[in-house]
């Protein structure tokens, strides 16, 4: 088997990242996903994790904390998704993608496995992520992986990654996403998100809304898990809460020093002590954020054997990259991609971008996915300038037409443009941007990939190094 042959097995799977829907039945997930396991010899046993859920900077904390975990000299796994431009981008060990040779070497041990499994008859099929969270778990045992940083796929309660027992569980920012799947309200979503939670484990948490907080109490009480709290030195939005017993106060708190093109520096305080002058290259408070709970995880990880110092804690968090998010990848004019692809992750975009750049007119290219809250999006770009709608190549894609009217609806005053793919789109942003303006591509992780795609076939070498393959 090469590793084309590989891949398309993985992907003969039905994909909900492609697909967009469940069609399997989600309560079947964990215990399919470990009788594979099992007959595998139980890989995710052999090394210990953190286990990180939330509905935005999931990504971006466990790249943090990987970083750091690495620079301490302990050898890391990190898995994540979806990936940009390659699967292979999804599981690394001390920072390197799994090579195609690694996959092609351990899928068929894996297929053997999968259709042992179906063989039994006991469940319904799997699903492509499924299968690739068992070849993550398989190839960080195989390589002797020390601490794996493992982010959630969908939810947590019932996601393949819960079957490991993390030193520490990590829920980032709770906010509305495939509300379809995990429920309308904060509480319900921040529920399914919980599920991570161990029964007198730790939880270390950057949520932010009250409701979602409370949800997560609930469970942290239920399962005598301990909570660590992770915010703004500013203001706590749940100090009511905390007021009346009803959440522990901040432990962490962030409080931000000076930000320049693509890079911030900030103080975090924490209960033994206040770290000043730690630099992450990433913009937007709401790095800051991730950033905080990034730390108190490490502290709590410190606490669990895992040792790192100082010079670790800042040499990893300086030198961390994690793509498509507030990425630069060009000047005059400035030209940003960014993966938001909701109403929150947008509102925070455009601050990040607001207080990170100087320019005169913002430029939208903007392709989003059908299933998402395309009015809460439209409305966060009221304050472009100028909108340019395109089609990422996804079955999931939104249709422009729609947006057009979305736009005309909630965004009357913002100029909107259609233009057919992504690379017509963004050749169209340059030519009707100044100097002094801002192109933003955004709207999904799908349609960054391709921007920067785009980017790095314009010369763009922090791109174009990013790019180690193309499956999709």
């Amino acid at each position: 088997m090469n590793y084309k042959e590989a891949l398309a097995y993985i992907y003969s799977f039905t994909d909900f990242e492609r697909g967009g829907k469940y069609v399997r039945d989600r309560n079947e997930n964990m215990p399919r996903t470990a009788a594979l396991l099992e007959l595998l010899g139980n890989p995710h046993q052999r090394y210990t994790n953190t286990l990180i859920a939330g509905t935005k900077g999931k990504g971006s904390t466990a790249a943090m904390i990987e970083r750091v975990l690495r620079e301490a000299g302990i050898r890391t796994g990190l898995y994540t998704q979806p990936d940009l431009h390659t699967f292979r981008e999804r599981m690394r060990v001390n920072g390197q993608l799994i090579s195609e040779e690694e996959v092609a070497r351990l899928v068929p041990t894996l297929q053997a496995a999968v259709e042992k499994v179906q063989t039994s008859q006991q469940f319904g099929p799997f699903i492509t992520y499924e299968v690739g969270t068992a070849l993550a778990f398989y190839h960080f045992a195989s390589q002797q992986v020390e601490h794996a940083v493992i982010e959630v796929g969908l939810g947590g309660r019932l996601d393949a990654t819960n079957l490991t027992h993390p030193l520490v569980s990590v829920i980032t920012s709770i906010s509305f996403d495939h509300m379809n799947i995990l429920g309308d309200t904060l509480g319900k979503i921040a529920t399914e998100k919980a599920g991570i939670v161990k029964p007198g484990g730790i939880v270390v948490t950057s949520a932010q809304s009250p409701e979602a907080l409370l949800a997560i109490a609930a469970i942290a009480r239920q399962r005598q898990a301990r909570i660590v709290r992770a915010g703004s030195a500013e203001y706590d939005p749940a100090q009511a809460e905390v007021d009346s017993g009803l959440l522990p106060p901040l432990s962490y708190r962030y409080r931000p020093q000076s930000h320049f093109e693509g890079s911030q520096l900030f103080t975090l305080q924490g209960p033994e002590r206040t770290y000043i002058d730690l630099e992450i290259p990433l913009a937007g408070q709401h790095q800051l954020e991730n950033a905080a709970a990034a730390l108190a995880t490490l502290e709590q990880l410190r606490e669990k054997g895992i040792a790192w110092d100082e010079r670790a804690l800042r040499e990893g968090l300086q030198s961390v990259h994690w793509p498509a998010r507030t990425e630069i990848v060009g000047h005059n004019p400035t030209i940003v991609v960014d993966g938001a692809h909701n109403a929150d992750s947008m509102h925070k975009l455009l601050l990040a971008l607001r207080s990170s750049f100087t320019f005169q007119r913002l430029l939208a290219v903007l392709s989003i996915s059908r299933d998402k809250d395309l009015t809460g999006m439209v409305k966060m770009l009221a304050e472009a300038d100028e909108v340019i709608l395109t089609s990422m190549n996804s079955p999931r894609v939104a249709d422009t037409t729609l947006l057009a009217q979305l736009f005309a609806e909630h965004a009357p005053h913002v100029r909107v443009r259609l233009s057919p793919d992504t690379q017509q789109a963004m050749d169209l942003a340059c030519q009707r941007a100044t100097p002094q303006d801002l192109i933003c591509a955004t709207g999904s992780i799908y349609f960054a990939a391709e921007a920067l795609r785009w980017a790095a076939a314009h010369g763009d070498q922090t791109a174009a190094s990013e790019i180690e393959g193309v499956d999709h």
